[in-house]
C-alpha cells in the first residue's frame, strides 16, 4: 500500500489485509499532514464505520484509534455524527468489556462532547449511563483516566436537566471515588472534573445541582466528609488546584452548613497560619457566613490575629471580603467584644480615613451646584442595616487556567498504543487525543487598588451596630474618628445621604461618659464649623444649604448636654475659678458650646447665658477680633439668634419693567442753579423743588429768604449724584431711579428727611433695610448710629443690621469679616450693647410670662464690656 486511498479501497473491497490497512490508515494519518483530506475525500468515515459493526476486538479498536484522531477536527466530528457513531458506541459499550477498546470509546466520546449540539444525542443513546458504569466497574488506570475525562466534557455542556440526570446516576461521586487511587494522573483528572463541574453549577441557572453536587464530592456522611477534606488537604500542598476547588465549594451558600461537618474551616484555619493562600483565605471569610462554621472558627487559636489580620492587610481584596464577612459576627457580643480588645474599631477607622483620602471630591460646591438636583430632605442610607452581603452577587466564579500538567502516557495528549496486542506499531496514536482538553477558566476574583464603595458602606453600617456596647461607643469619642466620619460625609458624593453615619454620631453624642471629650476635643465645634458655617451664600448653593442641615442635624442631636450630668459638668467648669489658663480655656468651650447644644431647654440657656456669664465670656471675645476664639464665638451668637428666633424680614425689591424710567422724564425749563461743595453746578426748576418740598418752598417765597431772589443756590454738604438721584425722585418714585451706591443713598435719605420730604424719606429707608448685606452692613450701621436713629423708621436700622448679620444667610467669613470691622470701630461699644438688647428680647420671648427666675437672669444679663485680661489672652 503506498497510500490512505489505497488502503481505503482495500478495506472497501473487502478482500482481505483488513488489520494492516488500518494499522498503515493509522500510522499515515499521524504523520502526513493531508493524511485527514486525503482520508475524508475518499469516504473514509462510510468505510470505518461499517468495520465497527464487526465482533473483532482488533478491528474495533484500530478503527476506534483512527476516529480518535479524526474527531480531533470539529467538521470531521459532525461527519461522525450523521453516519450514527454514538450509536455503535452504545452498543460496543454494552457488550464488549475490553479496556483498550473502553479508553478509545472515551477519548472519541470526549471529542465529540465538545459542542452542546452533541449533547442531546449523547443522552438520547445513553452514552453517560453506560461511561458512568464503567467507571465503576473498571480496575483499569487508563480507562478510569479517560471515562472521567470524558464526563467531564459531558458535564461541561450539559443542561440543567442533562446535570441533574447525571447526579441521579452519581457520576460525581463516583468520578470523586477516583481520587483515592494511588495513580497521580488519575488524581489530577479528578481535579480537574471536580473544577468544572464546580464551575458549571456555580451558574445561576444550575443553582439547583449545587448542593447535591458538594455532597457528592465529598460524601453524604460526615464521616466521608472529613475523610474526603482530608484527602484534598494532603493533596493541598502538591496541587494548587485543591485550593481553587474549596474556593468553589464555598462559593455556593446552600453547602455551608454542610461544610462544617468536614470541619474544613480548621484545616483551612491551620494552614492560614502558616502561610498566605488566596484561595482559602477567601474560602474562609466564605465559609464564616454561616454559624455553624463561625462558632468552630472562634474556638481556633488565635482566631482574632487571624481575620483582623486581613483587615490590616495590604491586600484589598482580602481587606474588601473580611469586612463584608463582619457583618455576620455583629450580633454575637463575646465575639465582637474580643475583636475590639485586639484593636478592631481603629483598624476600621484608619480603613475609612484611608477611603476618604483617596476618594475625597475637595470641589463639590461650586456655585454651579444650585441647578443640581439634590434632595436634603431625605436622608437614605446606602447600605440598609437589615442588609446582608451576598458573595452570590457577585460575577459567577470560573476555575482557573490550567497548572503545567505534564504530557506523559496518561495525558489527554496522548493516544496509547493498543498494549494487548504486540503487533501493533509503537508509533500508533500518537497524535493528540482531542481540540481542547482542560483549561482553568479566569476567576472574578481581582486585586483592587483601594476599597470598594459597598466595602466601606459596610465599615459604616458594622459601626453602627456595636455603637450599643459601651466599650465602642466610648472609644468612638474621639476626635480623629469623629472628623473621618464627617470628612466621608462631607468629601464623598452621596455621603451626607448614609444614615448609619449620622447614628454613628448620634450615638456619640448620646452618650453622657463621653460628654468630657466631647467638650475638649471640641467635636460639636468641630461639626460647627465644618458644615453650619457656609462658603457661599445658602441660596446660591444647594450643596451649602444640605451640609448645614446636616451640621444642625448632628448638633440638635448632642442631647447629652442637656441633661443632668451635662448641666452639672458645665456649670462646675463656669463656677471654678478663672485659673489656671486650662480653666480658663474650658470656659471659653463651654460658652461658645452653650448656644450651639442647648436647644429646647429656654431656662437651662437663661440661666447659663446669664448666671454662669456665658453670654458675657462671648461679648468680650467679640469684642477683641484678634481672639482665636472669635469666629466661634460668632457661630455661638448666630445659634443663638436661630434658637431665640431673631429674624431681619426683608421684601423682595420690586423694579419696574423697563428699568428705564428716567427716560420718560421731561426735562423742566431751568429757573435756579444749585452749587456744590464740589464746584458742580446742577440744573433745576424752583416750581418744582417748591411744590415738592416745603424747605425749598419757604426758601423760594417771595419776601422771605434771598435765595427767593437769587438765579443761583449754594448747597452744603450733599454731593452731585445725590442731588441728581434725589431731582429724579422729585419727578417720579421708582427704585430703578435710586443709586446702587449704598453711601450716596443714605446720603439721600438723610437730605430728604433734612428738605422734609418725609414720605420720599419712609420709601427710601425700606429700600435701604431691604439693601442690607454683608458689604454695607458696617457702613449702614455707622449711618445709623450718627444720624438714622434721629428718623422717624430709622430709629432701629441698626439693630435690623445686627439681625441681618447673626440671621442671614450670607457667607460666614463675609460676617465675620463685617462684625471685625464694627467691633474695632468707634461703634464696638455700642454694637455690643445693641446685640445684647435684641438677645434680651429674643430670650423674653421664648419663655412663659409666669417663669420669674428666668426673667430675673434675662434682666441681670450683661455684656462686661470690660475686658477681663486673663480672657483676652
Amino acid at each position: 500500500m503506498d497510500s490512505i486511498t489505497s488502503a481505503l479501497a482495500n478495506l472497501a473491497a473487502d478482500k482481505g489485509g483488513i488489520y494492516g490497512s488500518l494499522v498503515y490508515i493509522r500510522s499515515e494519518m499521524a504523520k502526513k499532514n493531508g493524511g485527514l483530506k486525503e482520508f475524508r475525500e475518499y469516504g473514509g468515515i462510510r468505510i470505518l464505520s461499517r468495520l465497527l459493526q464487526q465482533v473483532n476486538p482488533k478491528i474495533t479498536s484500530l478503527v476506534l484509534s483512527i476516529l480518535g484522531d479524526y474527531s480531533m477536527n470539529s467538521e470531521c466530528c459532525e461527519e461522525l455524527l450523521n453516519y450514527g457513531i454514538l450509536k455503535d458506541l452504545s452498543f460496543i459499550m454494552k457488550n464488549i468489556n475490553v479496556d483498550s477498546i473502553h479508553y478509545r470509546i472515551f477519548r472519541l466520546i470526549a471529542n465529540l462532547a465538545k459542542s452542546e449540539a452533541h449533547i442531546p444525542i449523547m443522552y438520547k443513546h445513553n452514552i453517560h449511563s453506560i461511561t458512568i458504569q464503567v467507571l465503576s466497574n473498571t480496575d483499569s488506570d487508563i480507562t478510569r483516566y479517560t471515562a472521567i475525562r470524558a464526563l467531564r466534557k459531558i458535564w461541561e455542556n450539559s443542561s440543567k436537566t442533562g446535570c441533574s440526570e447525571m447526579l441521579k446516576l452519581q457520576a460525581v461521586k463516583i468520578i470523586s471515588d477516583s481520587l483515592k487511587s494511588e495513580c497521580n494522573e488519575i488524581v489530577m483528572a479528578v481535579l480537574r472534573a471536580q473544577t468544572a463541574i464546580l464551575y458549571r453549577v456555580l451558574e445561576l441557572k444550575h443553582a439547583k445541582n449545587s448542593l447535591d453536587t458538594v455532597v457528592q464530592i465529598l460524601g453524604n456522611s460526615e464521616k466521608k466528609s472529613i475523610d474526603n477534606i482530608c484527602i484534598l488537604m494532603r493533596l493541598l500542598p502538591e496541587r494548587p488546584l485543591v485550593s481553587k476547588i474549596i474556593y468553589a465549594m464555598c462559593k455556593i451558600r446552600d453547602a455551608l452548613g454542610y461544610l462544617h461537618q468536614s470541619r474544613l474551616i480548621e484545616h483551612i484555619t491551620e494552614i492560614l497560619k502558616k502561610e498566605d493562600n488566596h484561595y482559602l483565605t477567601l474560602s474562609m471569610c466564605l465559609l464564616l457566613q454561616c454559624p455553624l462554621n463561625r462558632i468552630r472558627f472562634v474556638n481556633t487559636q488565635d482566631w482574632q490575629s487571624l481575620f483582623l489580620g486581613l483587615i490590616t492587610s495590604t491586600n484589598h481584596t482580602y481587606i474588601n471580603i473580611a469586612i463584608n464577612t463582619l457583618p455576620h459576627f455583629q450580633y454575637c457580643t463575646v465575639t465582637i467584644k474580643k475583636m475590639v480588645e485586639k484593636g478592631l474599631i481603629p483598624m476600621l477607622i484608619k480603613l475609612l480615613s484611608l477611603y476618604v483620602k483617596t476618594n475625597k471630591m475637595p470641589h463639590m460646591c461650586p456655585l454651579e451646584m444650585k441647578t443640581k438636583s439634590l434632595d436634603s430632605s431625605i436622608f437614605v442610607s446606602c447600605a440598609s442595616p437589615t442588609t446582608t452581603y451576598d458573595h452570590d452577587a457577585s460575577p459567577i466564579w470560573t476555575p482557573p487556567k490550567d497548572d503545567n500538567i505534564a504530557t506523559d502516557s496518561h495525558s489527554p495528549y496522548y493516544s496509547p498504543v493498543c498494549e494487548s496486542f504486540d503487533i501493533e506499531s509503537v508509533n500508533a496514536d500518537d497524535s493528540k487525543s482531542d481540540i481542547s482538553d482542560f483549561e482553568e477558566k479566569d476567576d472574578e476574583i481581582v486585586e483592587h487598588s483601594s476599597l470598594e464603595d459597598i466595602t466601606v458602606c459596610k465599615i459604616i453600617q458594622f459601626l453602627t451596630h456595636v455603637m450599643y456596647m459601651e466599650k465602642v461607643v466610648l472609644l468612638m469619642a474621639d476626635k480623629y474618628v469623629w472628623e473621618t466620619i464627617l470628612d466621608y460625609m462631607q468629601y464623598i458624593e452621596n455621603g451626607h445621604n448614609n444614615s448609619n453615619a449620622l447614628k454613628i454620631l448620634e450615638f456619640i453624642t448620646r452618650e453622657v461618659l463621653n460628654l468630657n471629650s466631647i467638650l475638649t476635643d471640641e467635636l460639636i465645634l468641630t461639626t460647627h464649623r465644618r458644615l453650619c458655617r457656609p462658603i457661599h451664600e445658602l441660596e446660591l448653593c444647594n450643596y451649602c444649604m444640605i451640609r448645614n442641615k446636616l451640621g444642625m442635624r448632628i448638633i440638635k442631636n448632642a442631647q447629652s448636654f442637656s441633661s443632668k450630668f451635662g448641666e452639672g459638668m458645665m456649670t462646675g467648669i463656669m463656677d471654678e475659678p478663672d485659673t489656671p489658663d486650662t480653666k480658663l480655656k474650658l470656659k471659653i468651650l463651654v460658652s461658645v458650646h452653650v448656644p450651639i447644644v442647648i436647644q429646647n431647654y429656654p431656662k437651662l440657656l437663661i440661666l447659663l447665658l446669664s448666671r454662669y456669664k456665658v453670654y458675657y465670656i462671648l461679648c468680650n471675645i467679640i469684642k477683641d477680633d484678634q481672639n482665636p476664639s472669635f469666629d466661634d464665638a460668632i457661630g455661638a451668637l448666630i445659634a443663638l439668634f436661630d434658637e431665640i428666633k431673631i429674624t431681619l424680614k426683608k421684601s423682595k425689591i420690586q423694579y419696574c419693567e423697563t428699568r428705564d424710567c428716567h427716560k420718560s422724564i421731561l426735562q423742566k425749563e431751568t429757573t435756579v442753579t444749585l452749587q456744590l461743595d464740589d464746584g458742580a453746578l446742577i440744573n433745576a426748576n424752583k416750581s418744582l423743588l417748591s411744590l415738592k418740598s416745603p424747605m425749598f418752598e419757604a426758601m423760594f417765597r417771595s419776601g422771605g429768604f434771598k435765595e427767593a431772589y437769587q438765579n443761583t443756590i449754594r448747597l452744603n454738604d450733599v454731593s452731585s449724584d445725590c442731588i441728581k438721584s434725589f431731582l429724579l425722585l422729585l419727578e417720579v418714585y421708582c427704585d430703578c431711579l435710586l443709586p446702587g451706591n449704598i453711601n450716596v443713598l443714605l446720603e439721600l435719605i438723610t437730605i430728604t428727611d433734612q428738605y422734609m420730604l418725609n414720605e420720599l424719606s419712609e420709601k427710601l429707608i425700606i429700600f435701604m433695610i431691604n439693601s442690607i448685606s454683608v458689604d454695607n452692613c458696617d457702613i449702614i450701621y455707622g449711618w445709623a448710629k450718627d444720624f438714622g436713629h434721629q428718623l422717624k423708621l430709622g430709629v432701629n436700622v441698626d439693630l435690623d443690621v445686627i439681625k441681618y448679620l447673626f440671621s442671614s444667610n450670607s457667607r460666614f467669613p463675609d460676617r465675620v469679616k463685617t462684625i471685625k470691622k464694627i467691633s474695632r470701630s468707634s461703634y464696638g461699644q455700642l454694637f455690643i450693647e445693641d446685640l445684647t438688647t435684641l438677645i434680651k428680647g429674643g430670650l423674653s420671648s421664648i419663655i412663659t410670662y409666669d417663669d420669674k427666675t428666668s426673667i430675673f437672669y434675662i434682666n441681670k444679663l450683661h455684656s462686661g464690656l470690660e475686658l477681663s485680661s486673663n480672657i483676652t489672652k
